[in-house]
């Protein structure tokens, strides 16, 4: 069910789209429409990235650049973003910001349910004032997030980043202290 959605979504994109980790399935889809440029981002490739730092160890041992990535598509260039919750659970916090800064329109974000902290993900997209509308289906779950009226800070930018890596601190040291 999940698939046929984002299948349909993909007909309708024009544009730049920058996908990190999607399936196969979609990369076809992305084939069939010839009205899109299409950027892949997966931690198995170097290159383009998504975390903070200049340089970022990833499951698989690649780097991954930020800097690239600004660089290549500039400020609000990309039309659309695709992205596999998991393959961004990891740097969460470096995401949000970053696809906040790049994007113009929407961003698609699908994933499995027990890997996907559905409330966190809503709340730190809602709180740069983007529209997000959840779609659950058995066994996944997609994010759809309108960034057309999103307003981004730099003193905000900061203040989310220090609050999200405190809370990124407690949890770790919660995990730490109940195992």
């Amino acid at each position: 069910m999940m698939y046929k959605s984002l299948l349909e979504i993909i007909k309708k994109i024009k544009g730049n789209v920058l996908c990190v980790g999607v399936d196969d399935k979609l990369l076809d889809g992305f084939a069939r429409n010839n009205l899109v440029n299409v950027y892949t981002i997966d931690k198995a490739q170097r290159g383009l990235g998504v975390a903070k730092s200049k340089k970022r160890n990833t499951g698989s041992g690649k780097t991954i650049n930020i800097k690239k990535l600004y660089k290549y598509f500039k400020k609000s260039s990309v039309d659309c973003i695709i992205c596999n919750a998991e393959e961004v659970n990891d740097y969460l916090k470096y995401f949000v910001r970053d696809s906040i800064y790049l994007d113009k329109k929407k961003i698609y974000i699908y994933g499995k349910k027990e890997s996907t902290d559905i409330q966190l993900l809503e709340k730190r997209y809602q709180r740069y004032n983007a529209k997000v509308e959840i779609k659950e289906f058995k066994e996944n779950v997609l994010f759809i997030i309108n960034n057309e009226n999103v307003k981004v800070n730099w003193f905000k930018n900061k203040c989310f980043f220090i609050q999200d890596t405190f809370y990124n601190f407690v949890e770790f040291i919660s995990n730490v202290l109940t195992s």
